[in-house]
């Protein structure tokens, strides 16, 4: 089986040392394959904040076919790819200090983008999906967006409604771990001020529940436990956001009890969030709640994930 190829080589896109802004995002990569929900994905990353000398890239995947140095799709991708870099010029006309590169990949798009973004030290690779359909099914084995969320070591923007203005009231969702952290601060990075930012943690007592419910007890001791454990979750949050209300972020405490994906998906459609941001361990390959919340989001939704320091 022939290997995965992209056309640039493993190379840092900016030199060491180049002064860049404390806001915004500094290296941002766009997958397009030039379908609808490509163009949405471009959109929205074209909204998204770019600190001072970022690099935007475009990268499109073609796959390796018995032939492909024909006048085949291979020169055809070559041409949409140029015609998607140089709209992408334009809208960028302004940010001069803003660098726009295009990149040519073969093979698996998952193999492809993972490679694409380590050369290039991305913080963020945005991708777009269809929209939910009912009933809702779970992601296929073979989902793009599924693998990419599994196997690439930076966080994933998955882009579903077309984008019409920045984000206005994004969500996140923590358990207070220091992955939810930096899942956090990437949304406020994504979501400058004065966005508010929703901030949920979902306090998961079905085991206590399913206790109480064997030992016959009455009703009014499940109310007590889910009150108790909100005024805990409550109180814990307010410790967790503490640092960014002191830097004048403007932060909303959101607590639920249950089942954590069903929570997070009924109160990012309860308060209209237009962004949904949840955390991965960098050396985690499966996540259920994450995979069950990219295949039912109505709303864009962030997966971060950071790569470990190397020891």
């Amino acid at each position: 089986m022939r290997s995965s190829q992209f056309s640039r080589p493993a190379l840092p896109l900016l030199p060491p040392g180049l002064a860049r802004g404390q806001r915004g995002l500094s290296r941002v990569v766009v997958g397009t394959d030039f379908t609808l929900r490509s163009e949405f994905a471009l959109a929205r990353a074209l909204r998204l904040p770019l600190g001072h000398g970022g690099v935007f890239c475009v990268l499109h995947v073609a796959p390796v076919l018995d032939g492909q140095g024909g006048p085949g799709g291979t020169q055809s991708g070559e041409r949409c790819l140029r015609k998607a870099v140089a709209s992408v010029c334009r809208r960028l006309r302004n940010r001069v200090d803003v660098e726009v590169r295009e990149e040519l990949g073969h093979g698996d798009p998952v193999e492809v983008a993972s490679a694409v973004a380590l050369a290039s030290g991305a913080e963020l690779v945005v991708v777009g999906r269809p929209h939910v359909t009912y009933p809702v099914r779970e992601l296929a084995a073979e989902s793009t967006v599924r693998r990419m969320a599994r196997r690439l070591g930076v966080s994933v923007l998955v882009v579903v409604p077309h984008p019409v203005r920045p984000y206005g009231r994004p969500l996140v969702a923590v358990d207070f771990s220091r992955e939810s952290r930096r899942a956090l601060e990437l949304t406020l990075r994504l979501c400058p001020a004065p966005a508010p930012v929703d901030v949920l943690h979902v306090a998961d007592i079905g085991e206590q529940e399913a206790a109480l419910r064997r030992a016959n007890a009455p009703a009014e001791r499940g109310l007590m436990l889910r009150q108790e454990r909100e005024d805990q979750a409550r109180v814990a949050l307010g410790r967790f956001l503490a640092p960014y209300r002191e830097a004048g972020r403007e932060l909303e405490v959101r607590v639920r009890c249950g089942e954590p994906a069903e929570g997070i998906l009924a109160e990012a459609s309860e308060r209209g969030s237009d962004l949904l941001a949840l955390a991965m361990s960098a050396v985690e390959a499966r996540t259920p709640l994450t995979e069950r919340v990219l295949a039912r989001a109505g709303c864009d939704v962030l997966v971060s994930r950071h790569l470990l320091p190397a020891s």
